[in-house]
């Protein structure tokens, strides 16, 4: 791993620190969530999926591409775009919505905070161009 994404790494999971990358520096937050389940329980998926809102207040975009998981089951990504300044607003949004799930026999989700390259430089103070 770059000594550049290590960095990164390290500001990301400290309470403070991401607390003001959140507030001072990135224009619109991005959530990157990964989803695992047995195939078996994708019926169960399916219809907890329909049950659940298409629109939070603090998302302002959501896309979501499955894809086999191998050994895991079935996987899906979420690509999860919040208002600016509302990356926490929509956290708690977002384990709203998947609690739900959680009693599915199988499932299982990982949420990753996202940074775009020109984010990041400026915590550098640096330009990306």
């Amino acid at each position: 791993m770059s000594r550049f994404l290590y960095f990164l790494r390290i500001i990301i999971y400290y309470g403070e620190i991401q607390k003001k990358i959140i507030n001072d520096v990135i224009f619109m937050g991005l959530y990157m969530m990964t989803v695992w389940y047995p195939p078996d329980k994708a019926p169960e998926m399916a219809k907890l999926y329909l049950k659940q809102p298409r629109k939070l207040p603090s998302i302002t975009k959501w896309r979501v591409f499955n894809t086999a998981g191998g050994l895991n089951g079935m996987k899906q990504y979420h690509l999860v775009y919040t208002e600016k300044g509302k990356m926490e607003e929509a956290s708690a949004e977002l384990i709203k919505y998947f609690t739900p799930f959680i009693n599915i026999e199988g499932f299982r989700y990982a949420v990753e905070p996202l940074m775009g390259v020109s984010d990041s430089y400026k915590l550098l103070g640096m330009k990306w161009e």
